[in-house]
């Protein structure tokens, strides 16, 4: 694993916003947490992949359901938990696992939904997780991570824009490595 990264901690709840390609990334992104943050992890997932595996429960995993009024429910739940600052909310906003190659990453409205309704400031980071095994037996997972600065009015349409374009920096930084 490989970290790629020039945040700095600024003290605030942390919004961790990522690319999903497989069922790891939520363990990706703790071992982010753990190297860059050191805050408590939580990590929304669809309620039909938690529940048969409630023991993510324990690791700070909760769920959504997609397409319904629990929906709300469970975006309230996470402005609750980046109110505190010693908190960091993992998301996945493609809603769903895609291939690493399907491009553009397309978001739902969840990051927007409970970004809009926070009473306090939060830190919100780009996750950007590619493998490649190069000319190496076992594969390399480089994390990088970005802060995202909002513009004035947070939209979907730039939130989604910002992170493509660094998905497409650090694809391009992976593919010069070679």
């Amino acid at each position: 694993m490989v970290v790629k990264s020039e945040l700095q901690d600024k003290g605030r709840p942390v919004l961790l916003i990522g690319n999903h390609f497989s069922w790891w990334d939520g363990f990706f992104a703790s071992y982010l947490n753990d190297r860059l943050f050191g805050r408590r992890i939580h990590v929304m997932m669809l309620e039909e992949q938690l529940r048969p595996r409630m023991f993510l429960n324990k690791a700070g995993a909760f769920s959504i359901r997609k397409q319904s009024h629990q929906a709300m429910e469970s975006i309230r739940y996470t402005r609750e938990i980046l109110s505190d600052p010693d908190n960091l909310v993992t998301m996945f906003p493609q809603g769903s696992i895609h291939s690493m190659f399907d491009f553009p990453v397309r978001f739902e409205k969840g990051p927007v939904k409970i970004l809009s309704g926070l009473e306090n400031q939060v830190q919100i980071v780009f996750m950007v997780a590619l493998v490649d095994y190069f000319s190496h037996p076992k594969p390399t997972l480089t994390l990088a991570a970005r802060e995202y600065q909002p513009g004035k009015s947070l939209q979907l349409e730039d939130l989604e824009k910002a992170f493509n374009d660094y998905l497409q920096e650090m694809i391009q930084e992976q593919k010069n490595y070679v």
